[in-house]
């Protein structure tokens, strides 16, 4: 068996267009993942984190959408230039996906056991009596209740919580080396959102995929995250361990997050803000996205910054790095 010597994936330059729209909607987006590393995508809805997940699995719908420039290696194969066929032999089987909504991903005319039967007989040449015993199987390995019964139940039959794990058993069911896992728990409540997690990370240490995680919750980035790349206005503006990204955030935008975020202890202060509003495609301003709502913007920041590295892996795109550090931005408190 030939060892791996580079990143299972390797995205270098992803950029994403709008049919119509000035600008790029992702733009010269670029990290690596190791198998068994979780990448964690960060930022506020519609910074891009969930379109370049569905330029990776070959999801964008196009037109209007249309990958712009970059590739996007995975085991060493271009992603972005793969021919339909040969994405779908790769979709499903050595990656898949779990998405935010599992109702409007699960098929409900057919009972859980045949959708995830499905998936296996598409990758692999098994029987039919095989695939529903691997479906079986999987459903136990989510720790689904009353798993029998469950395989013959349609998706309208379960919890919320039951169809994530049933989604999440058909991603895995074929033992897939990358994970792109987008929004999987903010539907459902806490204490679920809790058991997912956890799931995830068991199933993970088990099989060694890599998983990139896309969220907009830190508390959910700091459980689960090797990496952290944080994305605004469709570039990526900070990566870095999870560690430094949270110890030492060095873009305004990551420390805007990071001041926002509520703590269970003591609080020393009002909660910030990140004041204005993301700008809307087409009208992002020339240089760096961020300009217009940045308390530290000069006249140098009419340039595209460069994601310039300050330390290891950490790296930033901002003319101004190294800042002091989270509690010295002139943020804007709110609260009381």
């Amino acid at each position: 068996m030939t060892r791996r010597t580079g990143p299972l994936l390797d995205v270098d330059g992803l950029s994403i267009a709008l049919r119509g729209v000035d600008g790029n909607l992702v733009d010269d987006v670029s990290f690596s993942l190791n198998a068994g590393e979780t990448l964690c995508l960060v930022g506020e809805s519609g910074c891009g984190k969930s379109l370049t997940s569905l330029a990776l699995m070959g999801f964008l719908q196009s037109p209007p959408l249309s990958v712009a420039g970059g590739r996007a290696l995975f085991s060493g194969d271009d992603l972005l230039t793969m021919d339909a066929a040969a994405l779908r032999e790769i979709r499903g089987g050595r990656m898949a996906m779990i998405f935010q909504e599992p109702m409007t991903s699960l098929n409900p005319a057919l009972r859980i056991g045949e959708q995830i039967a499905e998936s296996v007989r598409r990758h692999k040449s098994v029987s039919a009596a095989e695939a529903r015993a691997r479906a079986l199987e999987m459903l136990r390995r989510v720790r689904i209740p009353a798993p029998e019964k469950r395989l013959d139940e349609f998706p309208h039959q379960l919890s919320g919580g039951m169809r994530q794990r049933a989604m999440i058993a058909m991603a895995l069911a074929n033992d897939p080396e990358l994970l792109i896992a987008d929004e999987p728990t903010t539907a459902l409540d806490v204490t679920i959102q809790a058991q997912i997690l956890e799931l995830l990370r068991a199933l993970q240490s088990e099989t060694g995929a890599a998983l990139v995680l896309i969220t907009h919750d830190l508390g959910v980035v700091a459980e689960m995250a090797d990496k952290v790349a944080v994305m605004y206005g469709g570039r990526i503006v900070e990566i870095g361990s999870a560690e430094r990204i949270f110890t030492d955030p060095q873009h305004p935008y990551t420390i805007g997050l990071m001041s926002s975020m509520p703590s269970l202890g003591a609080r020393r202060g009002r909660l910030v803000t990140v004041p204005g509003t993301v700008p809307q495609p087409g009208s992002m301003p020339a240089g760096c996205r961020f300009s217009t709502r940045c308390p530290f913007r000069t006249g140098a920041c009419d340039e595209v910054p460069p994601l310039r590295i300050l330390d290891g892996d950490h790296a930033v795109a901002c003319v101004h790095a190294p800042l002091g550090g989270l509690g010295e931005a002139p943020l804007k408190e709110t609260g009381t």
